[in-house]
This record gives C-alpha cells, sequence and structure tokens, in this order.
C-alpha cells in the first residue's frame, strides 16, 4: 500500500498533569458515554426510591444509607478515582518521560512500540485531546501534542481511512463537581 499522507510527529512530556488528564477523560468516556451509564441510572433510581420509601415509612436507617450513596455516586466517587490515579502515577513506567509518537498510515510508533490501526478501533476526540481505545487499554494524545490544527485534521483523515471510528464528545461531567 502506498503511503496516501504525510507522517505526523507528536511530542509531549507524559507527566501527571497529562496523565491525570487522561484518566479523567477515559472516566468520563466510561460513564457517560457507554452502556455503563444505565446501569448509573438504575442505582440511582433505586436510591432515590429508597429515600422515598424511607421517608413515607419512617425508616431512618434506609433514608441514611441512600443518603451515604448518592452523596458517592455524585460527590465522592470522581474525587476517589483522581486520588488513586495520582497514587498509580507514581508506578508509572513512562512517568516524566518525554514521549515521541509518528503517525502514519500503517500505525502509530510510540518510542519502540508498533501500534497498529486494526488494534484501534474508536478514538474519542475530546476538549482536552483524543483518546484511542486500544485493545491493550487507552492511549492519550493531549491537544497540546500537536504542533498544528492541521495535524490533528490529518490524524483523523488517517485514522478513518485506516476504519477507525471517530467519536466527538461534549463535556458532560456537571460544573458544580468540577476539581476542586
Amino acid at each position: 500500500m502506498t503511503s496516501m499522507s504525510k507522517e505526523i510527529t507528536l511530542s509531549f512530556r507524559w507527566d501527571k498533569d497529562t496523565y491525570m488528564q487522561a484518566g479523567e477523560f477515559a472516566y468520563e468516556y466510561r460513564m457517560y458515554h457507554t452502556p455503563k451509564k444505565y446501569l448509573g441510572w438504575i442505582f440511582i433510581a433505586l436510591l432515590q426510591f429508597g429515600v422515598v420509601g424511607a421517608l413515607l415509612k419512617g425508616t431512618l436507617a434506609i433514608l441514611l444509607f441512600s443518603t451515604i450513596m448518592l452523596i458517592y455516586w455524585y460527590y465522592l466517587k470522581i474525587r476517589i478515582e483522581r486520588f488513586y490515579l495520582s497514587k498509580k502515577f507514581d508506578n508509572e513506567k513512562d512517568a516524566n518521560k518525554l514521549l515521541r509518537i509518528s503517525i502514519k498510515d500503517d500505525g502509530i510508533d510510540i518510542d519502540k512500540r508498533k501500534v497498529l490501526w486494526s488494534e484501534i478501533p474508536l478514538i474519542i476526540a475530546g476538549e482536552k485531546g483524543y483518546l484511542l481505545d486500544h485493545i491493550s487499554g487507552y492511549i492519550f494524545f493531549p491537544n497540546k501534542a500537536f504542533n498544528q490544527e492541521e495535524d490533528k485534521t490529518n490524524f483523523i483523515n488517517i485514522a478513518k481511512n485506516n476504519g477507525v471510528y471517530i467519536q466527538r464528545i461534549q463535556k458532560t461531567t456537571n460544573q458544580f463537581l468540577s476539581k476542586t
């Protein structure tokens, strides 16, 4: 196959901030843009029925349990995820390393590793970057890694030409729950 596109070169430091962005982006995608969100809706509905039942029956234990679980779901869950991400970064093999990535028609070279397009069924494009759904986990390219807007467009075109589905998402989390 002849090369149809020019090679795109990315370079960025895999620092804690970038790692946290990637982790939060993956968390948000899983929680709000996959079938897992329906399980969450069922969970919330059951808890709210528990609150109503507790108020009607006057059962303080059910009301307390439902209230604690709702606080966990809406407020604590993302904070616990951020805590674990922060601790996990210390064990990351590429921590604080300058990553050099080449995006080509035949795949993506990340340092000395080759990722084939056939291993990436989906790219999630968000406001902070691109999350590649790789068979062994997510790969994240922050927007700051691209030298110019044309590189982003070429990256998406190369991916599409290789049969990768592109899903564009908007930020869906409540601004009230943003980082503190």
